[in-house]
């Protein structure tokens, strides 16, 4: 990884949360309308996990033709999303939901459609409130294929939330307000 990011001095080592699945089972999907990882999404990437060792998952997905950016190759901001998730998920370790503060990926290789890609993402440690995560992608089947070969990383702070934290949008999925004013009410804050 080419970046100067640094973990802070005070991070402590990751605590895992009892509800955690054990290493090596399903980790189920958070949300099923979810870009990333929702199996109720027909246009997401519908990325699968399994928990991986400590607090660690593995994620996959396939390189579908539609998430082209250059020819032939994956679009850059879908290896982010896919990197957002998995970070997400392996955050799911230690804290029952969390949000993106800032990611950064660097991409050292192009990715070819119809592979299929797996994404290993840890937790690093944390600070009260504050989730710090790496990962790697690499191709484990399809054109390109070299399960040895890191073709992308990324680093990302999360902050732990609580329920509270979507209240104000949770009439709006799928942007269509369930009631009428909700639309007002949810475009205040």
């Amino acid at each position: 990884m080419s970046s100067t990011w640094t973990l802070p001095d005070d991070l402590q080592a990751p605590t895992i949360v009892p509800e955690f699945p054990a290493s090596g089972e399903p980790l189920p999907r958070h949300w099923s309308l979810c870009f990333g990882c929702g199996d109720d999404q027909p246009s997401g990437i519908q990325m699968t996990f399994v928990v991986g060792d400590g607090a660690s998952v593995v994620g996959r997905f396939e390189v579908a033709r539609r998430y082209q950016g250059g020819p032939g190759v994956i679009h850059g901001g879908i290896l982010g999303t896919a990197f957002d998730e998995a970070q997400g998920m392996a955050c799911r370790s230690v804290a029952l939901a969390v949000v993106t503060a800032h990611l950064e990926i660097d991409f050292a290789r192009p990715i070819p459609l119809d592979s299929t890609l797996e994404i290993t993402a840890k937790v690093d440690g944390t600070v009260r409130r504050k989730v710090y995560t790496s990962a790697e992608a690499r191709i484990v089947a399809g054109p390109g294929a070299d399960p040895d070969v890191v073709v992308g990383t990324s680093r990302g702070l999360f902050l732990v939330i609580d329920q509270t934290h979507f209240e104000k949008v949770k009439s709006m999925v799928d942007a269509v307000p369930a009631a009428a004013g909700t639309a007002a009410e949810a475009s205040s804050f």
